[in-house]
């Protein structure tokens, strides 16, 4: 057959060409912001942390250390659950998972550096309000990374907290009973306040008691009603 008889291939027409996912777009951009924002959160309260273990005077309250935290830690906790019901991301939970983890290692150092100080039985009220006030924002950090995933089980977290809980009561008892040296029986309040309030919570969380199973089915029913209204159709 001559060239002359060949019909020349079609032109493809403008716009029939691969067409971007708005919905991967805005799965990618909830990645990044819920990424962003819990780790600007991470930073934001390790150097809370530091000035506060650390004993160095801060210009800035810590209650505004604290808005400031919570204000990234809240974008970066919003985005990551768009992304993860609304917008199926494989890969958030993933991620939200190892932040679970650096949290109750957090928690954990906190909890340690904490137990140090307190065996020195400081006479500071203030601070020993700023140590429950920051393990609190540590809890609760690590409390609201497991209601993004859904079927998370803290069981497993709590474990180290539960050997640091018996930590802390070897060292109330030997405080008060062998090493009596300086001591002062008026700090024990602090002591058993502390000891109750971080076994209280070590145990909720391994008893698995459903006490947030309410919040989460509020949560897994809302994005089940309005995921489709949400997110983008293509």
């Amino acid at each position: 057959m001559s060239n002359a008889n060949q019909v020349p291939p079609t032109q493809p027409r403008p716009g029939n060409g691969p067409k971007v996912s708005q919905r991967g777009l805005f799965s990618l951009a909830m990645l990044l912001l819920s990424i962003g924002g819990l780790g600007f959160s991470v930073l934001d309260g390790t150097k809370m942390v530091f000035d506060l273990l650390g004993d160095n005077p801060n210009p800035v309250s810590t209650v505004t250390q604290a808005v400031v935290v919570g204000l990234a830690y809240g974008v970066g906790w919003t985005t990551a659950i768009l992304a993860i019901r609304v917008y199926g991301n494989l890969i958030l939970p993933i991620l939200i998972n190892w932040f679970t983890w650096g949290c109750l290692a957090g928690v954990c150092y906190l909890y340690f550096e904490i137990l140090k100080r307190m065996y020195g039985q400081p006479d500071d009220l203030g601070r020993f309000v700023k140590y429950l006030v920051v393990m609190t924002g540590g809890l609760g950090g690590l409390i609201g990374l497991h209601l993004i995933n859904e079927d998370h089980d803290l069981r497993a977290f709590s474990i180290p907290l539960l050997l640091l809980n018996l930590t802390h009561l070897g060292l109330i008892v030997f405080r008060y009973v062998f090493d009596t040296a300086g001591v002062k029986p008026s700090f024990l309040w602090k002591d058993v306040v502390f000891f109750l309030y971080m076994t209280a919570v070590s145990v909720f969380m391994f008893t698995h008691l459903g006490l947030l199973d309410p919040l989460r089915k509020q949560i897994t029913t809302y994005f089940d009603r309005n995921s489709t209204s949400i997110r983008s159709n293509d």
